[in-house]
């Protein structure tokens, strides 16, 4: 995408905030936005859990919906860039929903909600919460919806505005029941994060997951008035700034894409999925800054050292280059191979890591999921078992 069909695509998504705010809505001044908030939300009957300077999260629901609203002060600029790891990012945000309000991950009960999780994929996306620290991948069928906005003052100005909304009957919750939640905004321009639980994180970024839950707000779902959803924009439809490609995640049955890497570490010569037909394969994807996929590292390399010489070959795609890799290989030891610079990525259709495929001896995916996974070593071993 050149730079003025990027600029044309920034502005129609800013022309697309602005008309979806009714004549009858229009905010001239900040303090308009403080008093009414924005795209239907309630400002007047809903709970402010925060309000800095940077930041105001409130929330309010009914029986049928839970809608939060997040004013992000300082973030004026939609615009993409690339970080240091080669990674494209844009604003994106996450309501952590600790739904039984323990103060704890419960598996298959609290979720997180985002909006833009990847510059490709817009609007409202969720993951399953794992009591291990693990989660889902990134859902799409959720019935709500909500959108990342920036809606502009009479003085020309613009600010941005996250906006969820969740039905109550998605999260299994009823008025009268206790919840915890807590807001998470990233902008990388300008280059900021938020959380609304004034938790504070020793030195660059921070990501949701690590804000403790013992931190979210706890709030008791009331009884509120009937609401007008429409109002609410629906994120999914936007345009994309992002030039990756969007693809489906290849299926159990079906053949795995091939693979690439524009170098490669703990390898000699480069490998292809062409080339390794007759050997059991784990294709996993991760990141450096990713917690879970960090976390799953251990696993990975007893299951190289346990499985290699009968017949599995474990191969591992980043974005990241060597810049970020050899510094974190400094500290971290991962004895199976890295192809860096992959675009293995978005062939695969990744929309969460850790991922992992594992693909029979003729190329097929047998098996999918989360890389820590007792099942995925259950899907190794019986495609090794078969060439016995």
């Amino acid at each position: 995408m050149n730079a003025q069909i990027r600029l044309a695509a920034i502005a129609l998504l800013t022309m697309g905030a602005t008309s979806l705010h009714s004549a009858d809505d229009s905010l001239a001044a900040p303090d308009d936005l403080r008093r009414d908030g924005a795209f239907g939300f309630p400002q007047k009957q809903a709970k402010i859990l925060c309000d800095q300077p940077g930041l105001r999260f409130s929330i309010w629901n009914n029986p049928e919906y839970l809608f939060a609203q997040a004013v992000l002060w300082n973030d004026d600029d939609p615009a993409l860039v690339k970080t240091d790891d080669n990674r494209e990012i844009g604003d994106w945000s996450n309501l952590l929903m600790d739904l039984d309000g323990d103060g704890k991950a419960t598996s298959n009960v609290d979720r997180n909600y985002a909006l833009n999780p990847w510059p490709h994929m817009q609007g409202l996306h969720y993951q399953i919460v794992y009591s291990d620290g693990g989660s889902s991948g990134l859902e799409k069928d959720s019935k709500g919806h909500g959108a990342i906005r920036y809606l502009k003052f009479s003085n020309g100005k613009q600010v941005r505005i996250d906006t969820y909304l969740i039905p109550m009957s998605e999260i299994s919750r009823q008025v009268g029941d206790k919840i915890r939640l807590c807001y998470w905004g990233s902008s990388p321009k300008p280059s900021l994060t938020v959380n609304s639980a004034g938790y504070e994180h020793d030195g660059g970024k921070y990501y949701g997951h690590q804000v403790p839950r013992g931190m979210h707000h706890g709030f008791v779902l009331a009884e509120g008035v009937e609401l007008d959803a429409t109002r609410v924009p629906e994120g999914r439809n936007d345009i994309s700034l992002s030039k990756k490609k969007s693809v489906p995640m290849p299926k159990v049955g079906e053949a795995a894409p091939e693979i690439s890497a524009t170098d490669w570490i703990n390898l000699k010569k480069p490998v292809n999925l062409k080339g390794s037909r007759g050997k059991v394969l784990v294709v996993e994807f991760w990141a450096t800054w990713c917690g879970p996929c960090v976390a799953a590292i251990p696993h990975l390399n007893e299951l190289h050292e346990k499985y290699s010489a009968k017949g599995l070959q474990l191969l591992s795609f980043v974005e990241e280059g060597h810049k970020t890799m050899d510094k974190f290989l400094a500290s971290k030891r991962v004895k199976y191979p890295i192809g860096l610079e992959s675009s293995s990525l978005e062939d695969y259709g990744i929309t969460s890591i850790p991922h992992a495929f594992v693909i029979d001896r003729a190329g097929k995916v047998v098996w999918h999921g989360h890389s820590a996974s007792v099942e995925m070593e259950e899907a190794i071993v019986a495609e090794l078992k078969k060439g016995e």
